[in-house]
């Protein structure tokens, strides 16, 4: 009796042990991905590990990047202070060239007597009827504007084509006339802007003075 007990006990252990053996592998065989979940929880670290030098290259290229663009702007800030430095040398050398040309070429003198000039192209000069009248009206009212028709009276104003001839006296009462005076008033009228060229003559108690649009060098060539 205590023999079969002990067999049934040994048989009974046995299916036991074989059913547990059997359920661990029918586990092991329903949830084979077990070992991805163990696999899956490291897998983060790993991961992360693995990312970091595939993030850091970004960084190095862009550190390297941003030096290179440095050594870009500072070549860049080198190469417009050479310009500067250029330009001012070219400045300076251009502004000592004028000087020098102004100081050797001076006022053109003409070779001729511009008053004489004046008088005989005004002899033989046809009228601008539009700009002469215009410009006689001018004249005309010079002495009122500048206040001086008290002591100097306009005889005769005309103009032609581009010369105009004014004659002056000085009244009586006046005593000697101040004519440097008269002459500086009309240089300041608004209307004489126009005129190149401008000489007076003096005799006595008369002034003649002639305009002309045209310079004393283009005066030369004509008539």
């Amino acid at each position: 009796m205590r023999h079969r007990t002990s067999l049934l006990c040994a048989f009974i252990a046995g299916m036991l042990l074989t059913c547990g053996l059997y359920e661990i592998h029918s586990i092991r065989s329903v949830s084979p991905h077990v070992d991805d979940v163990s696999t899956l929880s490291s897998s983060p670290q790993s991961v992360i590990n693995h990312e970091r030098p595939l993030k850091g290259l970004p960084i190095e290229q862009e550190v390297n990047e941003g030096v290179h663009l440095s050594s870009s702007d500072t070549h860049h800030s080198e190469a417009l202070v050479a310009l500067n430095q250029r330009l001012k040398e070219d400045n300076a050398r251009l502004k000592a060239q004028l000087s020098a040309l102004q100081s050797n070429s001076g006022p053109v003198t003409p070779t001729f007597n511009v008053a004489h000039r004046l008088k005989a192209i005004f002899a033989q000069q046809s009228r601008d009827e539009v700009w002469a009248s215009e410009v006689e009206l001018f004249t005309e009212d010079f002495l009122y504007e500048a206040q001086l028709h008290d002591d100097i009276t306009l005889l005769t104003s005309q103009c032609k084509q581009h010369v105009c001839q004014l004659n002056f006296t000085a009244q009586p009462h006046s005593g000697v006339a101040n004519w440097q005076q008269v002459h500086t008033a009309l240089l300041r009228m608004p209307w004489m802007k126009q005129f190149k060229t401008v000489t007076a003559v003096q005799n006595k108690g008369t002034m003649q003075i002639h305009l002309s649009l045209k310079t004393s060098s283009e005066l030369g060539g004509e008539y």
